[in-house]
């Protein structure tokens, strides 16, 4: 169980310092909600987009702006249960896309309506980053399949998407396995199946769910979350010379100081901030204290540092990210979790 420390009562960060194990708010003092979601970065800003698991509270997914990471200015409520989107009971894990063959902004999400059997993938469209998004479809990724957990992977001007697949036949076992699809050059529908694996000796995608994709090298870097629920798990990944595979077997993700549930959190995603003097890699983690009640806060925010291209998670409670130079440095002392 962590160490606990005292709510700060206003921003999640001061002077650009990220401070983990507390409650984050925002530019206008209010409690950031942002879960399970998506950092897209144009120019020295970066757009953070999540969906608000608050309990008892409809859906909806938040938008907020930062060039430190650690100070989020509050933005839009992109998209919310209401009007086109009432017909969704959920949607989730909301990944943002900037296409540059339109011009336009893209979220693509775990869709849920009660007239469907499982998730469906969505797809929403906006002129503005921040505006209000208009519903395009929901799909399931093939005829038979629904989906769990997603996110996107971009590479240049190509998009994909990132998923829990559930077993052929809606009868089937849900979380089965693992696919990546290739996004229509508009990325509003998918095009193809690139890859399909990881079934688990229980038929469960190896009791793996929250997938995102890195690229470091010439080598992609597939990370999951374990399989329970809300609570935080420990971070696998794997690790492939291409989309298609073939992927490694599943490794535990390094972390300093030792921690079997990767500080408690669970693995959101993981992006390099590119400066001119390196790359920081940023580890995204959710901690869903709203319902296991372990801990202090909603978000973690770290560092994933390499050596011999093997990622190691390190604990810091107070850091900073210098995004221009592409560096990282402790604030204070880090302190071990117990």
């Amino acid at each position: 169980m962590l160490a606990c420390t005292a709510v700060r009562p206003t921003q999640s960060g001061s002077l650009g310092v990220i401070h983990n194990d507390t409650i984050w708010h925002d530019t206008d003092g209010n409690e950031i909600w942002s879960n399970g979601g998506d950092i897209l970065r144009e120019g020295d800003t970066f757009y953070w987009l999540g969906y608000e698991t608050r309990p008892d509270h409809p859906w909806r997914m938040n938008l907020y702006a930062s060039s430190d990471l650690a100070n989020w200015r509050f933005l839009n409520d992109v998209a919310a249960m209401k009007g086109e989107f009432r017909k969704l009971g959920w949607a989730g894990r909301p990944a943002l896309l900037h296409n540059p063959r339109t011009g336009k902004y893209v979220i693509v999400f775990e869709a849920d309506g009660p007239e469907w059997t499982r998730h469906k993938v969505g797809f929403a469209v906006s002129d503005t980053i921040d505006g209000n998004y208009t519903l395009v479809r929901t799909e399931y990724p093939e005829p038979g399949r629904s989906t769990g957990d997603q996110s996107v992977y971009r590479e240049g001007a190509d998009a994909y998407l990132v998923t829990v697949l559930d077993a052929p036949g809606f009868g089937g076992p849900n979380n089965y396995d693992l696919a990546i699809y290739k996004l229509t050059p508009d990325f509003l529908a998918i095009d193809r199946k690139v890859f399909e694996g990881f079934a688990g000796p229980r038929g469960r995608s190896g009791d793996a769910e929250a997938p995102s994709v890195i690229k470091r090298g010439a080598t992609y870097y597939l990370f999951v979350s374990g399989l329970r629920g809300w609570h935080s798990t420990a971070t696998q990944y794997a690790t492939a010379p291409a989309l298609e595979g073939p992927w490694s077997a599943w490794r535990i993700l390094y972390t300093l100081p030792e921690s079997c549930d990767s500080f408690n959190t669970q693995h959101d995603l993981v992006m390099p901030i590119v400066g001119r003097e390196g790359t920081v890699w940023l580890y995204v983690g959710d901690r869903y204290t709203q319902w296991h009640t372990i801990g202090i806060g909603r978000n973690v925010f770290l560092p994933l540092v390499w050596q011999d291209n093997i990622p190691t998670l390190k604990w810091l409670r107070d850091w900073r990210v210098d995004v221009s130079a592409g560096r990282f440095s402790p604030v204070h002392k880090a302190r071990e979790q117990r």
